[in-house]
């Protein structure tokens, strides 16, 4: 009984011992397993926010192909943060914005792409533009600070200048008054900035038309010895040819432009020329194309010796401002050359540079006149051309066009005196000009017709004959 007993003891010592064993087995399994999970899962997690981020440029991508050591190829090893649209702090599903970009923590804080961290990677091209950044900014650095204050006080001055005598320029152009000019350039300290002054006027003529550099060239010619002095010319005129270059690029034909400006201070007196003196300085010191193309063309100009015709260099001399005669014999001139040439285009631009639109209706009046009295087919041919042509550019207006006709038909019965068809010949004028819709009925309606001689009866006649023999009688006993 006892035998059995211990015999059934062991037997459970046994099979406890054994149950231990598979327990602890199972158990450290179990473990293992449980650890192997949270280290995948961990690593999983690691592996997502680092694609997500792109925080950490040496992060290896899945799939990313090595070479045989085992390293990532360059082109994957590292991603820019510069232009890595992704959060950069584990944030959001690490995808872009819809619509492309924008939004909290996606292109980093403003100015983030200037420091030092964001420009690891630069390629040839960003490399050459950092380093020509760091060597300009090393140049300003050395800069003298006279030159910078230099500049500074150029800056002020032009914004003085846009502020006080650009208002006077641009009114001094609608009116033509230089000594309203002079008298409101005295209430400003310019002395000391004389040359500044021509250089801000006349860079403004270059941007308009030959009249508006004929009345800057009175202007300069009116302010010398009230605002200007002779240095301050020359001082002038040098700058402006130093700067040629940069005003070519808004006006391509500054030099020539320049070199009429500088020929015609001369002849007004307003620079000293005296043995050529002021062209002798800049013999060997040219080195600039466009400004040794100034310099000749002023002294050209100069060597014609006729200062008669540099009064007229800039072809402005019938403008606004000059006399109604001098209009009108500019125009009879044009009519005159537009007769033996029949270059239509070539009149227009003529007439043009009048600059006289509210004036047209004399060269309407001069026109039709010189029509009239040349009398023949090809004058009528070349009037209707060039009338149909002013109206359809519009270079001429409707009623600049009426005026000047209703002007003729004023003037018909003088007319008449001369050209003794003339109410034939501008019947059949005006007809053309209606059939090419040229004119409207309600200007040839005032056309004036042809006077006739009133009948006079028989009566009246012997009535006024005895009248006439009666008064002779009467002073033939007075006397």
């Amino acid at each position: 009984m006892s035998s059995s007993a211990t015999e059934q003891a062991e037997v459970d010592a046994l099979i406890a011992q054994l149950s231990s064993r598979d327990y602890d087995k199972t158990s450290q399994t179990y473990t293992n397993a449980s650890g192997d999970a949270s280290i995948m899962a961990s690593e999983r997690k690691r592996v997502q926010i680092r694609r997500n981020s792109g925080s950490n440029s040496n992060t290896q991508l899945v799939g990313s192909p090595t070479d045989v050591h085992g390293h990532l190829l360059q082109k994957n090893a590292k991603i820019s943060k510069k232009y890595n649209r992704k959060s950069r702090q584990g944030k959001g599903r690490g995808l872009a914005k819809k619509g492309g970009g924008g939004g909290g923590y996606t292109w980093g804080v403003p100015g983030s792409e200037l420091l030092e961290e964001y420009n690891e990677e630069l390629d040839d091209e960003d490399l050459a533009d950092l380093q020509y950044n760091e060597a300009k900014a090393k140049l300003v650095a050395k800069s003298s600070p006279s030159s910078l204050e230099t500049k500074f006080t150029k800056l002020e001055l032009i914004e003085t200048m846009d502020k006080n005598v650009k208002p006077l320029i641009d009114e001094y152009f609608v009116n033509g008054d230089a000594n309203d000019v002079a008298q409101s350039l005295r209430k400003f300290d310019l002395k000391q900035h004389g040359g500044e002054l021509i250089v801000y006027i006349v860079t403004r003529a270059l941007e308009k038309s030959n009249v508006h550099k004929e009345l800057i060239s009175r202007l300069l010619h009116d302010l010398n010895g009230v605002i200007l002095r002779s240095n301050d010319y020359s001082n002038g005129f040098n700058s402006l040819l130093e700067s040629l270059y940069d005003l070519a690029l808004d006006n391509p034909e500054c030099s020539t432009d320049i070199g009429k400006f500088i020929a015609r201070s001369i002849a007004d007196k307003c620079i000293d020329n005296t043995d050529g003196k002021y062209f002798a300085q800049y013999k060997g010191n040219v080195k600039c194309s466009k400004m040794q193309a100034a310099l000749d063309k002023a002294e050209t100009l100069i060597s014609m010796g006729d200062f008669y015709f540099l009064n007229n260099v800039w072809n402005a001399q019938s403008s606004g401002f000059r006399p109604v005669r001098e209009l009108a014999d500019r125009m009879n001139i044009i009519i005159h050359e537009y007769y033996d040439s029949g270059d239509a285009d070539e009149t227009i631009r003529c007439l043009k540079e009048l600059n006289v639109p509210h004036f047209f209706h004399e060269f309407v009046y001069e026109l039709m006149d010189f029509c009239l009295e040349k009398n023949t087919e090809r004058a009528q041919q070349l009037t209707i051309n060039l009338l149909e042509k002013l109206t359809k550019t519009v270079v001429i207006t409707y009623d600049q066009l009426k005026t000047g006709m209703l002007r003729l038909f004023d003037d018909i019965e003088d007319i008449h005196l001369d050209v003794p068809n003339v109410y034939e010949q501008l019947q059949t004028l005006l007809k053309q000009l209606e059939d090419k819709k040229i004119l409207n009925h309600d200007i040839t309606s005032n056309a004036p017709q042809k006077g006739r001689k009133r009948v006079t009866k028989k009566s009246n006649i012997q009535h006024q004959c005895d009248s006439f023999n009666q008064d002779e009688q009467f002073k033939k006993n007075f006397y």
